[in-house]
């Protein structure tokens, strides 16, 4: 899976486009503005399982956001404008050379009505500085949620695989080296 900046501008950089894998199964969705966040960001877009693993419905989501022009250095301080409050950091993070941090938010007990069941919830959002001039950051966040003890092992499995996707990120904009293979001479060549 690809996200581009909106509005992105000749003259771009290598951290204006980024990528990372998913398995089959996961479908891109854009998000419009009605979903601004609580800092008037807006995801750009969120990536949702659409086929069931083993009968079973995947509790999981990932949204991408772009927080633009803040020239704070400290991730979490962004993050909790985004996010909100709850999240703690979890540790420092490189994202194919920028830096940012991990942060997690699990909330136990969130009481649904009607006949919903007692769920639990756990974020993880990786927040990275991707313009230090600009103040450009990416925000891309993991929800998933259970409801029983087998339910909790599946969240904890979910939160390993986003961890793994995390992993294969690569920025792709002009001048990046999304594999990071070093340059190869010929022999003979200048």
């Amino acid at each position: 899976m690809t996200g581009v900046v909106p509005g992105a501008q000749p003259g771009r950089k290598p951290t204006d486009e980024w990528a990372f894998l998913l398995p089959p199964g996961w479908a891109r969705f854009p998000a419009g503005p009605e979903h601004a966040g609580a800092a008037g960001t807006t995801p750009g877009v969120v990536y949702l399982p659409t086929e069931p693993v083993a009968g079973m419905a995947v509790p999981a989501s990932i949204t991408e956001t772009e927080i633009l022009g803040d020239r704070r250095a400290d991730p979490a301080v962004v993050a909790a404008d985004v996010l909100g409050t709850g999240y703690t950091v979890s540790g420092p993070v490189d994202l194919d050379g920028r830096p940012g941090a991990r942060l997690t938010n699990t909330v136990h007990d969130v009481h649904r009505e009607g006949d919903r069941p007692t769920v639990s919830t756990r974020q993880v959002a990786y927040v990275v500085l991707r313009d230090e001039a600009d103040g450009d950051w990416l925000v891309l966040t993991f929800s998933t949620s259970w409801s029983s003890r087998g339910t909790e092992r599946l969240a904890e499995t979910l939160v390993e695989f986003f961890d793994a996707v995390m992993a294969t990120f690569r920025w792709r904009g002009p001048g990046a080296d999304p594999v990071h293979l070093p340059e190869r001479r010929v022999p003979g060549s200048v």
